[in-house]
């Protein structure tokens, strides 16, 4: 028997999938409680001996379980019922919905006194106005137009609690039907969370993937910066016409679209090469014109330098000729 209840033991701490308060989260309990769990295909070299009255023991502890689990189901509805009463009794009681009621009366009444009175008030707000007379009448209208706002609102309070009122009143359902209506809240909350733990899951693999794709291709570049103790009039380096430093070691060469193998070209790969390739064409054609400028070459070395890039001080005039 202690094989068989290691294997039940492992078969009940699974938590099959199933709705909440089922039989499975009733033999959970049962195990837990100590009671033997029946194995689900049948043991059949054990006999029949000695599991008649375990067999009943276990029926009656289920049938006592399921009972107290719906007993606490109903009263866990219930009491959140009387809670979520407490919380609105201010809102639907009797005397609230009465003042509710007096107050939209007289605001009613102040309405209909205005809406008799229409062709007065269009008559008087029709004569030129006074300098004495546009305060009063500025304040009427501001006036006018709160008293609408007040009333648009008071009525709007005493039709949702009338409403609440009617619904209590023809809601007369047991609890069970309460715990049936709110069982499947904690699954679908517990669903939700796997769905948004999935999604974070998701996103960051991709995040990871896109940022390993990006700095994958690209190695830094040696870097040629002039000697410290050089003199602060020698001139750097002579510079090629494509704009590279002379007697670099290591450089990056050019990109060529013709004999460079690619496999699986992405949008950025494309576009970093197309700027590449225009920052070549651009540089031979400055340089095929020649520059003369000092100031002006500094510029444009400084806005041809890539940002992962340190380039050398730009030459003089006479290192260019």
């Amino acid at each position: 028997m202690s094989s068989v209840n290691g294997g039940d033991m492992a078969w009940v701490g699974k938590r099959p999938a199933r709705r909440l308060g089922g039989m499975a989260d009733v033999l959970t309990m049962a195990a837990d409680l100590g009671f033997p769990v029946p194995d689900t295909e049948g043991a059949v070299g054990e006999g029949g001996k000695g599991k008649g009255a375990n067999e009943e023991a276990l029926v009656r502890v289920l049938r006592e379980l399921s009972t107290v689990q719906r007993n606490l189901a109903n009263l866990q509805v219930e009491l959140q019922g009387r809670q979520d009463d407490e919380r609105v009794a201010h809102l639907t009681h009797v005397s609230e919905i009465k003042k509710k009621s007096e107050a939209l009366a007289k605001t009613t009444a102040t309405l209909q006194d205005v809406i008799h009175n229409k062709d007065r008030i269009i008559a008087r707000l029709q004569q030129p106005y006074s300098l004495d007379c546009i305060p009063v009448e500025t304040e009427y209208q501001r006036q006018f137009s709160e008293l609408l706002l007040k009333a648009a609102g008071d009525y709007g309070a005493l039709t949702a609690a009338t409403t609440d009122i009617q619904w209590t009143q023809n809601f007369k359902e047991p609890p069970a039907v309460w715990g049936e209506l709110l069982r499947p809240i904690p699954t679908a909350l517990a669903a939700c969370t796997r769905y948004y733990e999935a999604l974070s899951t998701m996103r960051d693999a991709v995040a990871a993937l896109h940022q390993a794709r990006v700095r994958g291709p690209l190695t830094p570049m040696k870097e040629n910066r002039v000697p410290v103790g050089t003199p602060v009039g020698t001139p750097g380096p002579a510079v090629t016409p494509t704009g590279t430093p002379a007697g670099i070691e290591c450089i990056t060469p050019p990109t060529s679209t013709w004999n460079t193998p690619v496999e699986e070209p992405s949008s950025d790969d494309v576009l970093m090469r197309s700027r590449r390739q225009l920052q070549m064409q651009l540089a031979t054609q400055d340089w095929a014109m020649g520059i003369t400028d000092p100031q002006a070459e500094q510029q444009y070395l400084e806005s041809m330098k890539p940002r992962r890039m340190s380039w050398p001080p730009s030459p003089s005039a006479g290192a260019v000729l």
